[in-house]
């Protein structure tokens, strides 16, 4: 059997600057909270199938503080 590899996500939300940047390209995994109006994750660990949008968010965050990690 292959394994399959995940991914932790995770945002820091001191420095999110609540433009949704993230939310386009992956609302899969992103959201944008009403109240403090900045970006969490809706989702913490995500597989292969979400890695190429989560990607994509992270490298056009404009605040970069969108962080993935393999944990498998």
């Amino acid at each position: 059997m292959i394994p399959v590899a995940k991914w932790r996500v995770w945002i820091d939300e001191e420095y999110c600057v609540g433009d949704a940047v993230c939310v386009s390209f992956c609302p899969e995994v992103f959201e944008l909270d009403e109240e403090t109006g900045k970006a969490r994750t809706k989702v913490d660990i995500i597989g292969e199938d979400l890695y190429d949008c989560v990607k994509e968010a992270l490298e056009a965050c404009t605040a970069a503080c969108i962080y993935m990690e393999q944990i498998e």
